[in-house]
């Protein structure tokens, strides 16, 4: 208004990327993909005017997208179809334990991810048994449309106990191992690694359209009645879709 111009003056920046192509922020701490070095974390301190790096993962990820899940946690999506998950160790006893992201979590997801976003697909009552439950939404070049949740431990590790269950129970597709197709990797690792700290919400789903007598043999290997299991995966379902 008035005729008045504004001008943006450059205040600070940080180098060491190869091509910083990816950026997400929470607070001060900013999470950075890079075409080729994987995921740093930096810090913007104002009352210096400075960007610091706090750490990085040093695996060589060619990255597609990146999101911070909480204050400590962070996840990327890489060119050969994979999610990854790291952690800031912020307890560390040294200085170079607290400059590298820790891996926590690895998985295969098949789809070239490039972009997240915080938000849901279903409708999230207050009251729900799931409402704090946060959910974030993935977007592929193929158009597809996915969701993850941070799960509690003790449903998680129910969820995890039930996906080996069905691995043992179900056939893959023509034969194939699903546990091999869900594991991490690419073309800088000399073999595969079997998927941690993510549950496949696919398969999970799939035990509501088994004949009984394979959902019982499942319920019998997580020891837990029909119907309760049966709940369980149902209440999964409403919360992603």
């Amino acid at each position: 208004a008035g005729g008045l111009t504004y001008e943006l003056a450059s205040e600070c920046s940080h180098h060491g990327h190869i091509v910083a192509l990816y950026v997400a922020v929470r607070g001060d701490f900013i999470v950075v993909g890079d075409l080729m070095k994987s995921i740093s974390l930096l810090i913007y301190k104002p009352e210096e005017g400075a960007i610091e790096e706090r750490a990085r993962d040093f695996n060589p990820n060619w990255m597609t997208a990146v999101e911070i899940l909480d204050d400590d946690t962070y996840l990327g999506a890489e060119n050969s179809f994979n999610l990854f998950t790291v952690r800031k160790n912020a307890d560390a006893a040294t200085d170079e334990e607290r400059s590298r992201l820790e891996v926590v979590g690895e998985y295969h997801l098949g789809e070239f991810v490039n972009r997240f976003r915080r938000g849901s697909l279903v409708m999230r009552l207050p009251d729900s048994d799931h409402a704090d439950i946060p959910t974030l939404l993935f977007g592929t070049v193929n158009g597809v449309i996915g969701v993850l949740a941070s799960l509690p431990e003790e449903q998680f590790n129910f969820l995890w106990a039930l996906q080996k269950a069905l691995n043992k129970v179900v056939s893959g597709v023509g034969g194939l191992s699903h546990e091999q197709w869900r594991s991490f990797h690419n073309e800088h690792r000399g073999r595969a690694t079997e998927a941690k700290n993510y549950v496949d919400g696919d398969l999970v789903e799939s035990f509501l359209d088994l004949r009984r007598e394979k959902a019982e043999e499942v319920a019998a290997l997580v020891d837990t009645p029909l119907d309760e299991l049966t709940k369980r995966v149902e209440e999964l379902v409403r919360l992603t879709h």
